[in-house]
């Protein structure tokens, strides 16, 4: 890892940090983030380096969503409140972003869809149909947090996208058991829906070569090379929704959420370019 000694250099150094999810109050663990690396960027410049400091909102997925249903207002309103309301705050706490974006930005939008587009022509991207939960009463798929049941891993209560409460793996779309609609509380079925997967097994042995010689912390290092080291599956990369930047050619699915967020590092520093 550097260190501020290893500073100035010649190129222009970008910092950025973890994205605040537009989906609540700023609080306490708020300052972790992003006052450390606010000081970091003030000691940058004062050795003369030359630094971009970019963040923005992170505004799409099902929490957003579900929760602006719940407050009767749209998605777009309920993100624009916590944006503003990040703003307030980070001015106040002295954090000074040289760009604080929104991945809901036409920018954002239209980058994502470009490296979408030139994944999808490279042939990383690739429909496959998958079971999905379907509520009959609500007649709509369950994408993430609309759907609960029970882990397969260990039987524990769990959310679609997250055992959150038991073993806390991760899972897939079509992985939870005995799904229950989160919406009327109705049992729910598997139908089956095509989805779009990026094909991250063919990266298994670029990142056991790359990520080694990262940058960071060993705990990091290693948690993600044990990762990649257990079969590595393909990547769902769309949901069932409307709010989010739109899947090119198909009505009613987005790209998932944790792909057009870190994509906003990009059009967050093009912006700011501009």
């Amino acid at each position: 890892m550097r260190s501020v000694s290893d500073f100035p250099v010649e190129k222009p150094v970008l910092v950025t940090c973890g994205l605040p999810y537009a989906n609540g109050r700023c609080h306490i663990g708020h300052l972790r983030t992003y006052v450390p690396a606010d000081i970091f960027v003030r000691t940058l410049r004062k050795r003369g380096q030359r630094v971009v400091f970019v963040c923005g909102s992170d505004t799409h997925g099902t929490p957003i969503v579900m929760n602006a249903e719940e407050l009767g207002v749209l998605p777009g309103e309920l993100v624009g409140r916590y944006h503003a309301h990040f703003d307030r705050i980070f001015a106040r706490m002295g954090v000074g972003f040289d760009y604080f974006g929104t991945t809901d930005a036409p920018s954002n939008h239209s980058r994502t869809l470009q490296i979408v587009d030139s994944l999808i022509e490279a042939g990383y991207v690739y429909p496959r149909d998958i079971e999905l939960a379907y509520c009959p009463r609500c007649d709509r798929f369950l994408p993430d947090r609309y759907v609960e049941g029970v882990c397969p891993f260990c039987g524990v209560r769990a959310r679609g996208d997250e055992c959150d409460q038991g073993c806390g793996k991760h899972l897939e779309l079509g992985e939870i058991r005995d799904p229950v609609c989160k919406i009327c509380g109705s049992g729910a079925e598997y139908r089956t829906q095509e989805h779009f997967f990026f094909r991250l097994s063919r990266f298994k042995d670029f990142l056991l070569q790359y990520l080694p010689g990262l940058r960071g912390t060993s705990n990091a290092r290693n948690y993600a090379i044990e990762w990649v080291n257990q079969e590595l599956h393909d990547w769902c990369i769309t949901r069932n929704m409307e709010w989010g930047v739109a899947f090119p050619g198909h009505d009613g699915l987005v790209v998932y959420v944790w792909v057009d967020a870190p994509i906003g590092y990009v059009s967050f520093t093009e912006e700011w370019a501009k």
